[in-house]
């Protein structure tokens, strides 16, 4: 499919769901999940993973190299950040937060700030792994939603005065930028600047940013920064960039070390380049095709028109869901915490089931039964559920959400 005057008809809504590969009877309410990536992207990946099955030696032994290296200069531009170089690809926002979690030199008293909202895999998965080996004390801070930017600053900083100190310091704070259970935006900002009065480094989770919300990372100067491409961007999954600032380059090393070849070298100069720059034998496709989706978002008219559109589908759309269910949206007084990603509280009380079975139990009839999904989860003791903004869904379709969420809220009611 081209994009030949794409710009031209450019009225964002349903229509476009023909640009996509998904099932015209599907309604998408949930692209924050997985996102998902137009025709004219699904080409460009096919055509670059034929052209390495032509002569596999020639990509993976040469060619890779600069064709990665045009990827992160795009996203360079993209991110506002100078040198290509401080960037690396790796294939999602986990492997980047484990690359810098697994290889930075923690000393044991070490503490990392995370909170109660960080997402499961990087909670769970290497800050209990560096948690068990004695390496580090995780400082968790509970977050309830909906509250206040300023109340999660406090929060902080209250962290910091209780916890930071000169034999036992907290090292590092991992935060989201946008937080993925609730889908609501984190004062990232604030908090980058807060830990960094107290010399405590800053780890960004970003998975959730690139295309939903604008990004100036040279402004913003985290230590650690990752965003996956195939959330919000349109890019094939699984591909994600992570950020290094040169300062902390010395520290980090991926989680599979490669021997920098000279193609490596001739490309790459420096060894954080060299070490990230050769990521293995996989299919590289998804990062190449990145250039195709930022192409395909400009025939849209680009970032500021994309995000003001699926910004207040979620607003629009968050409060249509809650007028029908007879609720409220999970914003607080400011206005901060939608994005493109709005949740509404649910009217279920009290279910017949577990938490967990209720939450399969939603998902499955969601899908099986309305051909749609937007994901529930509990928060704060209340049920809520999570709508995506998107330039290919209208207000009908939050309407339909609503109508197949009370449907099975009803079911499920104790």
């Amino acid at each position: 499919m081209t994009l030949e005057n794409t710009a031209a008809t450019n009225k964002f809504g349903s229509h476009l769901r023909s640009q996509f590969l998904m099932d015209p009877k599907y309604v998408p309410l949930n692209h924050g999940s997985l996102g998902v990536f137009p025709h004219s992207v699904h080409a460009a990946l096919r055509k670059n993973q034929d052209y390495v099955e032509l002569q596999p030696d020639r990509w993976h032994r040469i060619e890779v190299f600069p064709m990665l290296r045009k990827v992160r200069e795009s996203l360079a531009k993209l991110l506002h950040v100078e040198d290509p170089g401080d960037l690396a690809l790796v294939q999602n926002a986990s492997v980047g937060l484990a690359s810098v979690l697994r290889s930075f030199p923690f000393k044991k008293g070490d503490k990392i700030i995370c909170f109660s909202t960080t997402y499961t895999s990087v909670l769970n998965g290497a800050l209990k792994f560096l948690e068990s080996r004695g390496r580090i004390e995780i400082v968790k801070i509970d977050l309830a939603y909906p509250m206040s930017d300023e109340a999660v600053i406090d929060l902080v900083r209250e962290a910091i005065q209780q916890h930071h100190h000169q034999d036992k310091p907290i090292r590092m704070a991992i935060m989201d930028a946008i937080i993925s259970m609730p889908g609501v935006r984190f004062p990232f900002e604030a908090v980058t600047q807060l830990v960094r009065e107290h010399n405590i480094l800053s780890l960004v989770d970003g998975a959730h940013t690139l295309g939903q919300i604008p990004l100036d990372l040279t402004a913003l100067d985290p230590d650690f920064f990752v965003s996956n491409l195939h959330k919000w961007l349109y890019v094939p999954r699984g591909a994600c960039v992570l950020y290094v600032a040169k300062r902390n380059q010395h520290l980090v090393r991926p989680l599979s070390i490669t021997p920098a070849n000279d193609f490596n070298k001739k490309v790459n100069s420096v060894p954080f380049e060299q070490d990230f720059g050769d990521p293995g034998i996989f299919d590289h496709s998804p990062f190449i095709c990145t250039h195709a989706a930022l192409e395909f978002r400009e025939s849209l008219g680009g970032e500021e028109a994309i995000m003001k559109y699926t910004h207040e589908m979620a607003v629009k759309g968050g409060a249509l869901v809650a007028e029908i269910l007879g609720t409220s949206v999970m914003e607080n007084p400011e206005g901060t915490l939608t994005a493109s990603m709005v949740n509404v509280e649910l009217p279920l009380k009290e279910s017949k089931y577990s938490d967990s079975e209720t939450e399969r139990l939603i998902i499955e009839k969601m899908i099986y039964e309305h051909n749609c999904l937007a994901p529930a989860y509990k928060h704060n003791g209340k049920w809520w559920v999570r709508f995506s903004g998107q330039i290919y869904i209208d207000l009908d379709d939050f309407k339909y959400g609503a109508k197949a969420i009370q449907q099975i809220c009803n079911e499920l009611q104790k």
